[in-house]
């Protein structure tokens, strides 16, 4: 009787079972199901246990190699393209940091259109239907004054408190609030406007002025009272005050004030807040007192990240001669706009700082050009930058961003499309160096205990890692489809997606699922050569079963599909191109590339194995690997390892094409004697 027959009568024989035991009791359903299992089990148990192996001794007795072969069939084949492409071992050697490496002149010539935007320094211009990549390096200091201009007449980084019935809170006896300006200054103090630099007064302030001013409001605990000296001299004190705006009439008060504000706060944040000296005054909140004459003025005093998570080497760093002068820039233009008419402080109102607002006038002001990253994306309508320069391509989506920010801007909803956080970075480094040791560790073993060439060993093993493991593009990429991409971001008003993603660090944006990359290929391929290098020692050390030959007809078989396929892209392309004539156009380079690139590397490697086979000498079998690994480079320059534009069923052929040339090449390397 075949294993068919068999099991095809066990369900018969457990229902007979139950339908009569069920039929003379009323049982309740959960009695019914255990009983079904028990029947099932005793039937099952006077089965030889030979029958239920049929199939899996049929597949081990399949000649070597032929599995191999039905594998990489199955795999390519059942696959979408995307998939295939981003576990590609050719390609995924191309993406390192995830930042672009090349740049051809003949992709600037298309006119892409694509969501996302990325401005980074010291990285080459490139663009793709995937990304458009933009070295902010290009983008000219004018440009981003322009830009900073534009913002500025949009977003303030002030608002204003009303003196009473608010949070607004100061001693009058000390302190008095300015009317004109809104500021807040020391009683009895006479505002001499006359006395600040004209030219310092009329000038923008940069967008890194802006930043180190919404640093020294950022994260301040207005419960503490400082004081600062210069020996016994006291100089500036915070008693008395809340969350106000100080008014300063040069830099020297302002060095004050911002040594203030950097005492109050994390110490993670400052480390001048050790530098002074806490004292009992009867405060429980915390008093302290700091010598301004010891403090060395030129050094970092601050390391401030904005809930952007990025590395302590990358947060924003300045020291207090720096920070003292932003604030005067900026409290003078404040002054100025007040003094001109351009901005009006409304009656009984105090100034306070708008930490989020001078935060994104900073960064789209260019604060990140010098070191950073500012992702722009999903922006309403088609998107290119062919034939425009860097600065036209950031002017065009900042203006555009002002347009739809315009309504939200300088109100309390700001905070509505505007968040900062992320996941944390350090975590994922266990899980990077697991994922590397596995890597090693799977095309090894892969390449020890089957008759799989280099190329296919690795290929196999971004099969089973693809979208689970992190490489360095994407360690800091979260471990969930819904971890939050890290960064300072900004929705798209009245939806859900990110119009913008800004961070410190100079990462690649979070980009669908993670991929192997540039350390899981390179480290695949060396345990993969190691592995075929010591294929007998190892496996008669760990008492493997003797080495067999893959017969010659699997070979043959693998050489005729493989040639095959390559037949079948080759008469595609032929029937498309006489009707379209489009093969010559700047924007078919990325499926030239594809065909020339795959197709002779494939009848090359096809003719080689079939002459290794006839004339014995497969022990050559590393040249084919070798030229299915080169021949795939290509591909990864493109696009800097993205997904490039061509059709997807053309794609998908290719990519099936180059699995079938690791196939020959396993083929012929499984054949050796």
């Amino acid at each position: 009787m075949s294993t068919d027959g068999i099991t095809s009568q066990i369900p018969q024989v457990e229902t007979s079972v139950t339908r009569r035991t069920c039929a003379r009791i009323a049982l309740p359903i959960s009695l019914r199901l255990a009983i079904t299992v028990a029947s099932t089990a005793i039937v099952a148990a006077f089965i030889p246990v030979a029958w239920a192996q049929a199939p899996v001794n049929d597949v081990i007795a399949w000649p070597p190699g032929l599995l191999l072969l039905a594998t990489v069939l199955y795999a390519a084949l059942g696959a979408a393209p995307d998939t295939l492409w981003n576990i590609e071992p050719s390609i995924g050697i191309f993406m390192g940091t995830g930042l672009p490496l090349f740049s051809i002149s003949t992709m600037k010539r298309v006119a892409w259109v694509t969501s996302a935007c990325h401005f980074l320094p010291r990285i080459r211009t490139a663009h793709g239907v995937s990304n458009f990549w933009i070295s902010s390096d290009e983008v000219t200091p004018e440009a981003r004054r322009e830009a900073l201009k534009s913002v500025l007449e949009v977003m303030s980084p002030v608002m204003y408190q009303p003196l009473e019935g608010g949070q607004f809170v100061i001693d009058e006896a000390k302190w008095q609030v300015v009317p004109e300006t809104g500021l807040v200054q020391a009683k009895g103090t006479v505002s001499r406007p006359g006395s600040t630099d004209e030219l310092a007064s009329k000038d923008i302030p940069s967008a890194r002025d802006f930043l180190c001013f919404a640093a020294i409001r950022y994260h301040v605990f207005f419960s503490w009272d400082v004081k600062v000296v210069d020996g016994e001299k006291l100089l500036f004190a915070t008693e008395g005050t809340g969350d106000i705006l100080f008014d300063v009439e040069n830099e020297e008060q302002a060095m004050c004030v911002v040594a203030a504000q950097m005492i109050r706060r994390p110490h993670s944040q400052s480390p001048l807040r050790a530098l002074a000296q806490r004292i009992d005054d009867g405060n429980s909140e915390g008093s302290y007192i700091l010598d301004i004459s010891k403090i060395d003025k030129n050094v970092p005093m601050c390391s401030i990240d904005f809930h952007s998570y990025a590395p302590d080497h990358d947060k924003f760093s300045a020291s207090l001669n720096e920070m003292a002068g932003a604030y005067y820039r900026v409290i003078s233009y404040l002054k100025h706009r007040c003094a001109d008419g351009t901005s009006s402080v409304p009656p009984d109102t105090a100034a306070i700082v708008e930490v989020g607002q001078t935060l994104w006038i900073a960064i789209l002001g260019g604060v990140l050009f010098d070191r950073g990253r500012l992702t722009i994306q999903n922006l309403p309508g088609r998107w290119a930058v062919r034939g425009a320069s860097a600065d036209e391509a950031y002017l065009d989506r900042v203006h555009e961003i002002l347009r739809l920010i315009k309504p939200y801007a300088n109100k309390p909803k700001f905070e509505d499309i505007v968040q900062s956080g992320g996941n944390s970075r350090r975590a994922a480094f266990p899980f990077f160096l697991a994922g590397l040791f596995g890597q090693i560790l799977i095309c090894y073993f892969l390449a020890v205990g089957t008759t799989a060439g280099v190329w296919t060993t690795v290929a196999l093993s971004h099969s089973l890692f693809s979208g689970k493991l992190t490489d360095w593009h994407s360690v800091y990429w979260g471990k969930t489809a819904a971890t939050e991409e890290s960064g300072m971001k900004m929705f798209v008003p009245g939806g859900k997606d990110y119009m913008i993603i800004a961070t410190f660090d100079r990462t690649t944006p979070r980009q669908g699922q993670l991929r192997p990359g540039m350390l899981l290929n390179l480290l695949g391929l060396i345990a993969a050569i190691l592995g075929s290098l010591f294929q007998k020692k190892t496996r008669d050390a760990l008492g493997f079963s003797p080495f067999r030959p893959s017969p010659p007809w699997v070979s043959y078989t693998s050489i005729v599909l493989c040639v095959g396929v390559s037949f079948l892209v080759a008469f595609t392309i032929f029937l498309q191109q006489s009707k379209e004539k489009t093969w010559s156009d700047d924007a078919e380079i990325p499926t030239r590339v594809l065909i020339y690139s795959t197709l002779p590397a494939s009848v090359i490697v096809s003719g080689l194995a079939l002459y290794f086979q006839l004339s014995k000498q497969s022990q050559f079998w590393p040249i084919l690997d070798a030229l299915t690994w080169i021949s795939g480079f290509p591909l990864g320059i493109l696009e800097n390892g993205r997904m490039i534009s061509t059709d997807h069923s053309m794609a998908h052929m290719v990519l099936v094409n180059r699995w079938l040339m690791g196939a020959v090449a396993s083929a012929i390397g499984s054949s050796t004697q």
